[in-house]
Protein backbone atom coordinates (compact mmCIF):
# COMPACT_ATOMS: atom_id res chain seq x y z
CA UNK A 1 0.00 0.00 0.00
CA UNK A 2 1.29 3.46 -0.87
CA UNK A 3 2.07 6.09 1.71
CA UNK A 4 -0.84 8.12 0.36
CA UNK A 5 -3.13 5.11 0.66
CA UNK A 6 -1.94 4.52 4.22
CA UNK A 7 -2.71 8.10 5.20
CA UNK A 8 -6.13 8.04 3.54
CA UNK A 9 -7.17 4.77 5.18
CA UNK A 10 -5.95 5.95 8.57
CA UNK A 11 -7.89 9.20 8.25
CA UNK A 12 -11.04 7.37 7.17
CA UNK A 13 -10.77 5.22 10.30
CA UNK A 14 -10.38 8.31 12.47
CA UNK A 15 -13.39 9.97 10.86
CA UNK A 16 -15.50 6.83 11.30
CA UNK A 17 -14.36 6.54 14.93
CA UNK A 18 -15.23 10.16 15.70
CA UNK A 19 -18.74 9.59 14.44
CA UNK A 20 -19.38 6.14 15.92
CA UNK A 21 -17.80 6.79 19.34
CA UNK A 22 -19.77 10.02 19.55
CA UNK A 23 -23.00 8.13 18.90
CA UNK A 24 -22.39 5.05 21.05
CA UNK A 25 -20.38 4.03 24.12
CA UNK A 26 -16.96 2.50 23.44
CA UNK A 27 -17.91 -1.11 24.11
CA UNK A 28 -20.93 -0.92 21.82
CA UNK A 29 -18.78 0.00 18.80
CA UNK A 30 -17.06 -3.01 17.25
CA UNK A 31 -13.97 -3.17 15.10
CA UNK A 32 -16.20 -4.50 12.33
CA UNK A 33 -18.43 -1.42 12.67
CA UNK A 34 -15.43 0.88 12.43
CA UNK A 35 -13.91 -0.84 9.41
CA UNK A 36 -17.23 -1.04 7.60
CA UNK A 37 -17.85 2.67 8.13
CA UNK A 38 -14.32 3.51 6.97
CA UNK A 39 -14.36 1.17 3.97
CA UNK A 40 -11.30 -0.62 5.35
CA UNK A 41 -10.46 -4.29 5.90
CA UNK A 42 -10.78 -5.84 9.36
CA UNK A 43 -7.04 -5.79 9.99
CA UNK A 44 -6.80 -2.02 9.48
CA UNK A 45 -7.54 -0.95 13.07
CA UNK A 46 -4.79 -3.16 14.47
CA UNK A 47 -2.42 -2.16 11.69
CA UNK A 48 -2.74 1.57 12.22
CA UNK A 49 -3.60 1.86 15.93
CA UNK A 50 -2.68 -1.41 17.64
CA UNK A 51 -6.26 -2.16 18.67
CA UNK A 52 -9.66 -0.53 19.14
CA UNK A 53 -8.56 1.18 22.35
CA UNK A 54 -5.59 2.68 20.53
CA UNK A 55 -7.92 4.14 17.91
CA UNK A 56 -10.22 5.48 20.61
CA UNK A 57 -7.24 7.05 22.42
CA UNK A 58 -6.10 8.76 19.23
CA UNK A 59 -9.56 10.17 18.53
CA UNK A 60 -9.96 11.47 22.10
CA UNK A 61 -6.46 12.95 22.06
CA UNK A 62 -7.30 14.85 18.89
CA UNK A 63 -10.51 16.21 20.44
CA UNK A 64 -8.65 17.29 23.57
CA UNK A 65 -6.10 19.15 21.46
CA UNK A 66 -9.01 21.04 19.92
CA UNK A 67 -10.32 22.27 23.27
CA UNK A 68 -7.10 22.49 25.27
CA UNK A 69 -6.47 25.97 26.64
CA UNK A 70 -9.95 27.15 25.65
CA UNK A 71 -11.87 26.92 28.91
CA UNK A 72 -13.06 30.45 29.68
CA UNK A 73 -14.58 29.24 32.96
CA UNK A 74 -11.11 28.91 34.49
CA UNK A 75 -9.46 31.93 32.89
CA UNK A 76 -10.13 34.55 35.56
CA UNK A 77 -6.77 35.39 37.20
CA UNK A 78 -6.07 33.95 40.66
CA UNK A 79 -5.51 37.44 42.05
CA UNK A 80 -9.22 38.22 41.74
CA UNK A 81 -11.38 37.67 44.86
CA UNK A 82 -12.40 34.04 45.41
CA UNK A 83 -16.13 34.76 45.32
CA UNK A 84 -15.71 36.59 42.02
CA UNK A 85 -13.81 33.64 40.55
CA UNK A 86 -16.55 31.22 41.58
CA UNK A 87 -19.21 33.51 40.10
CA UNK A 88 -17.25 33.73 36.85
CA UNK A 89 -16.76 29.97 36.69
CA UNK A 90 -20.46 29.18 37.08
CA UNK A 91 -21.71 31.98 34.81
CA UNK A 92 -19.37 30.83 32.05
CA UNK A 93 -19.60 27.07 32.51
CA UNK A 94 -23.39 26.59 32.72
CA UNK A 95 -24.21 28.07 29.27
CA UNK A 96 -21.34 26.12 27.68
CA UNK A 97 -22.66 22.92 29.24
CA UNK A 98 -26.22 23.61 28.16
CA UNK A 99 -25.27 24.62 24.62
CA UNK A 100 -21.87 23.20 23.68
CA UNK A 101 -20.26 24.29 20.42
CA UNK A 102 -17.53 22.95 18.16
CA UNK A 103 -15.27 20.20 19.57
CA UNK A 104 -16.98 20.55 22.95
CA UNK A 105 -20.13 18.90 21.53
CA UNK A 106 -18.29 15.68 20.71
CA UNK A 107 -16.28 15.76 23.93
CA UNK A 108 -19.45 16.17 25.97
CA UNK A 109 -20.87 13.05 24.35
CA UNK A 110 -17.70 11.11 25.14
CA UNK A 111 -17.82 12.29 28.76
CA UNK A 112 -21.43 11.13 28.97
CA UNK A 113 -20.47 7.69 27.65
CA UNK A 114 -17.52 7.49 30.04
CA UNK A 115 -19.67 8.36 33.05
CA UNK A 116 -22.13 5.58 32.18
CA UNK A 117 -19.69 2.96 30.91
CA UNK A 118 -16.08 3.88 31.83
CA UNK A 119 -13.26 2.68 29.59
CA UNK A 120 -9.63 2.12 30.61
CA UNK A 121 -9.01 5.69 29.44
CA UNK A 122 -11.48 7.20 31.92
CA UNK A 123 -8.80 8.29 34.47
CA UNK A 124 -6.73 9.91 31.72
CA UNK A 125 -9.76 11.72 30.23
CA UNK A 126 -10.80 12.93 33.68
CA UNK A 127 -7.29 14.23 34.31
CA UNK A 128 -7.36 16.21 31.07
CA UNK A 129 -10.93 17.55 31.20
CA UNK A 130 -12.18 17.58 34.80
CA UNK A 131 -9.17 17.98 37.08
CA UNK A 132 -8.15 21.46 35.81
CA UNK A 133 -11.64 22.68 36.73
CA UNK A 134 -11.54 20.91 40.08
CA UNK A 135 -8.18 22.51 40.89
CA UNK A 136 -9.43 25.96 39.89
CA UNK A 137 -12.55 25.66 42.04
CA UNK A 138 -10.64 24.08 44.94
CA UNK A 139 -8.26 27.02 45.13
CA UNK A 140 -11.14 29.51 45.14
CA UNK A 141 -13.18 27.58 47.71
CA UNK A 142 -10.17 27.11 50.00
CA UNK A 143 -9.34 30.82 49.78
CA UNK A 144 -12.93 31.78 50.54
CA UNK A 145 -13.13 29.34 53.45
CA UNK A 146 -9.69 30.21 54.81
CA UNK A 147 -8.54 26.60 54.89
CA UNK A 148 -6.21 24.23 53.05
CA UNK A 149 -7.04 23.02 49.55
CA UNK A 150 -6.97 19.41 50.77
CA UNK A 151 -9.51 20.08 53.54
CA UNK A 152 -12.37 17.57 53.06
CA UNK A 153 -14.90 20.41 53.20
CA UNK A 154 -13.31 21.97 50.13
CA UNK A 155 -13.73 18.77 48.13
CA UNK A 156 -17.36 18.46 49.14
CA UNK A 157 -18.07 22.08 48.23
CA UNK A 158 -16.39 21.69 44.84
CA UNK A 159 -18.38 18.52 44.15
CA UNK A 160 -21.59 20.39 45.02
CA UNK A 161 -20.80 23.28 42.67
CA UNK A 162 -19.85 20.98 39.83
CA UNK A 163 -22.91 18.77 40.29
CA UNK A 164 -25.26 21.76 40.15
CA UNK A 165 -23.64 22.92 36.91
CA UNK A 166 -23.75 19.46 35.33
CA UNK A 167 -27.49 19.29 35.90
CA UNK A 168 -27.88 21.70 32.97
CA UNK A 169 -26.01 19.45 30.53
CA UNK A 170 -28.55 18.12 27.99
CA UNK A 171 -29.79 14.64 28.85
CA UNK A 172 -32.99 12.68 28.42
CA UNK A 173 -33.43 12.04 32.15
CA UNK A 174 -33.47 15.74 33.00
CA UNK A 175 -35.88 16.43 30.15
CA UNK A 176 -38.24 13.73 31.41
CA UNK A 177 -38.01 14.74 35.07
CA UNK A 178 -38.13 18.49 34.45
CA UNK A 179 -39.96 18.95 31.14
CA UNK A 180 -40.44 22.68 31.76
CA UNK A 181 -36.65 23.07 31.62
CA UNK A 182 -36.18 21.14 28.40
CA UNK A 183 -35.40 24.32 26.44
CA UNK A 184 -34.00 27.19 28.50
CA UNK A 185 -33.58 30.71 27.16
CA UNK A 186 -30.39 32.71 27.57
CA UNK A 187 -32.03 34.63 30.40
CA UNK A 188 -33.11 31.43 32.15
CA UNK A 189 -29.60 29.97 31.88
CA UNK A 190 -28.14 33.19 33.28
CA UNK A 191 -30.62 33.07 36.16
CA UNK A 192 -29.77 29.42 36.81
CA UNK A 193 -26.05 30.24 36.90
CA UNK A 194 -26.64 33.15 39.27
CA UNK A 195 -28.66 30.87 41.56
CA UNK A 196 -25.92 28.22 41.58
CA UNK A 197 -23.24 30.80 42.37
CA UNK A 198 -25.17 32.50 45.18
CA UNK A 199 -26.44 29.20 46.61
CA UNK A 200 -22.91 27.79 46.55
CA UNK A 201 -21.27 30.83 48.10
CA UNK A 202 -23.83 30.86 50.91
CA UNK A 203 -23.32 27.15 51.43
CA UNK A 204 -19.54 27.43 51.51
CA UNK A 205 -19.71 30.18 54.12
CA UNK A 206 -22.23 28.22 56.18
CA UNK A 207 -20.40 24.89 56.26
CA UNK A 208 -16.90 26.32 56.65
CA UNK A 209 -17.64 29.25 58.92
CA UNK A 210 -16.17 31.71 56.41
CA UNK A 211 -17.08 35.35 56.65
CA UNK A 212 -19.11 37.25 54.03
CA UNK A 213 -16.03 38.52 52.19
CA UNK A 214 -13.77 36.67 49.77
Amino acid sequence: MSRGGDAETRERLLEAARRLFGEEAYRRVTVRDLCRAAGANLAAVNYYFGDKLGLYREVVRGALEGIRGSDPATEMPRDRPAAERIHHYVRTYVPRLARPEGPAVWMQRIMGHEMQEPTPLAPWIAEQVILPRVRYLSEAVAELAGCAVDDPRVGRCVASIQAQCLFYMPNRFRSAAFPRWRELSDRELADAAEHIAEFSLSGIRRVTGAGPGG
